[in-house]
């Protein structure tokens, strides 16, 4: 197999993992701190990747860096992938709806308690235990959060931090019985301009490095090719 062949199926490995796993180019190559180009790059064989953005990519794909390149047991690999991508969609909202089975329990056990033995507690205004629900809606965006940390890019990430955020307003403003408590979403709008401002600054300091990152391996290239 000459280079150019070698190339070839190496692109057309990581095509078919990166499609199996339900990745776009730009998130294959925020996980590897490089920049879409230079996945585009490899997926057109241009070039290769090195050995261990290879190694990073057989880990993402969950196969090995042998199924990777040469494509050996890619039924085995089609199926790891395919497997893996189904538990990334499946757990954050398995894990996000037990959240909301306990808040349910909880929301039943309180109906049962107060409509059978405390019924005078059903005049104390505060005391409502449909906020269960609202509750839930903060403690499911953390478990998102978590998740996306793990599998998901910074929009995912920055989306379910909003989640927490407003959760955390919605859930004060509706338990708290003061005037004006709704004057906290200055502060809930303000924590959210914030956050979203890190996000981006994280986006753009991968970015930069992972451009910095291909700049110095076209240099090293170059450098090869000159000797």
């Amino acid at each position: 197999m000459d280079e150019l062949q070698f190339r070839k199926t190496v692109a057309e490995n990581i095509i078919r993992c990166r499609k199996d796993a339900g990745m776009t180019q730009g998130a294959l190559a925020q996980k590897l701190n490089y920049t879409d180009k230079s996945v585009s790059k490899w997926e057109r064989a241009e070039g290769l990747p090195d050995a261990f953005v290879l190694s990073e990519m057989a880990n993402i794909f969950d196969i090995s860096v042998d199924e990777l390149i040469h494509g050996k047991g890619s039924t085995h690999a089609e199926k790891s992938v395919k497997k893996l991508s189904v538990k990334k969609k499946i757990i954050p909202f398995l894990s996000a709806g037990i959240v909301w089975l306990v808040a349910a329990v909880i929301f039943v056990a309180l109906e049962i308690i107060i409509n059978n033995f405390f019924p005078e507690a059903k005049e104390i205004k505060w005391l409502r235990p449909w906020l269960i629900f609202i509750y839930a809606i903060p403690f499911s965006s953390i478990v998102f959060t978590v998740f996306s940390c793990l599998w998901r890019g910074m929009a995912a990430r920055c989306l379910s931090v909003s989640g927490i955020i407003w959760g955390v307003f919605l859930s004060i403003i509706l338990s708290v019985p003061a005037q004006k408590i709704y004057l906290t979403a200055i502060i809930a709008a303000i924590v959210q301009v914030l956050a979203i401002m890190w996000f981006y600054m994280r986006y753009r300091s991968r970015l930069q490095k992972a451009r910095l990152k291909e700049a110095q391996k076209q240099k090293s290239e170059e450098s090869k090719t000159e000797e």
